[in-house]
C-alpha cells in the first residue's frame, strides 16, 4: 500500500503509475522482487523519481533493442547488433548516474553499472590487440562494450555480428578496427580482436540482473 501522506496529487499519480507498471510489466521481468517494489514506492519523492526515471530509460531501451533485433532477421537482414550494444551501454551510463558516482568518464560509469555481474561477463566478452603489434594489450568485458559503443557513436561503424545465434553456437565474431587512446600512440587506429560469446537473450538477461542489483543498492542507500 502506498502511503500518500503529504504527497501532491501529481506525485501520487506517479507512484500509482509505477505500481501499475510493475504489476503489468516489471513483475514478469523481475519475479520474486515484490519486496523491492515495496521499497521503491516507500522512497521519498526525490529518490523515487530517480528510480522511476531509471525504469523509464530501461523500458525505452528494451523496446528499441527488441525492434532492432527483429530487423536483423529481415530480408535482407539488417546489421543492428552494434547499435543494440550502443543503446544498452548508453542506458547503463544514464542509469548508473542515479547513484551519484564520483566517476566522470563514461567508461567508468559502464564498469560501475556492470560490476554486480562482472563474474558472469568474464571470459564471455573479451578483446586483445594483434600479436604483430609492438605491444600486447587485453581488454576486459566493459572495455570491449565501450569500444563498440564508441565505434558506432564516433565513427558510425555499425556493420558486423556481435551476438551468437543461441547459447550453443561456437562461433565468435571479430568486431573490427577501433580507435584506442594510449600515451604512446594517441588516436592511432589499432586492430582489436574482440568477441562476445553470448546470445542476445543471454546478454539482455545479464543486463537486467545488473540493473535490478543497482536499483536494490540505491533503495538500500536511501531507505527511510
Amino acid at each position: 500500500m502506498i502511503s500518500m501522506n503529504n504527497k501532491k496529487p501529481w506525485e501520487q499519480n506517479q507512484y500509482k503509475r509505477f505500481e501499475d507498471n510493475w504489476n503489468k510489466k516489471w513483475s514478469k521481468k523481475f519475479p520474486n522482487k515484490s519486496k523491492l517494489k515495496n521499497k521503491i514506492i516507500e522512497l521519498n519523492y526525490n529518490n523515487f523519481y530517480d528510480v522511476n526515471n531509471a525504469f523509464g530509460k530501461l523500458d525505452k531501451a528494451l523496446q528499441i533493442c527488441d525492434f532492432l533485433k527483429k530487423l536483423s532477421y529481415a530480408k535482407p537482414p539488417q546489421d543492428t547488433e552494434k547499435i543494440i550494444i550502443t543503446i544498452l551501454v548508453s542506458c547503463a551510463e544514464a542509469i548508473y548516474k542515479i547513484n551519484k558516482p564520483e566517476e566522470d568518464i563514461n567508461e567508468n560509469l559502464i564498469k560501475g553499472f556492470f560490476k554486480p555481474v562482472q563474474s558472469k561477463l568474464k571470459g564471455k566478452i573479451k578483446g586483445h590487440t594483434e600479436t604483430k603489434m609492438p605491444y600486447n594489450k587485453s581488454f576486459d568485458s566493459t572495455e570491449v562494450l565501450y569500444l563498440i559503443r564508441n565505434d558506432y557513436i564516433h565513427n558510425g561503424n555499425f556493420t558486423g555480428k556481435v551476438f551468437r545465434l543461441n547459447s550453443s553456437e561456437k562461433k565468435s565474431y571479430n568486431h573490427g578496427l577501433f580507435y584506442y587512446y594510449e600515451k604512446e600512440n594517441k588516436n592511432k587506429l589499432i586492430q582489436v580482436f574482440s568477441s562476445i560469446n553470448l546470445s542476445y537473450l543471454e546478454f539482455i538477461n545479464i543486463f537486467l540482473e545488473s540493473f535490478i542489483l543497482n536499483i536494490e543498492k540505491y533503495c538500500t542507500k536511501h531507505k527511510k
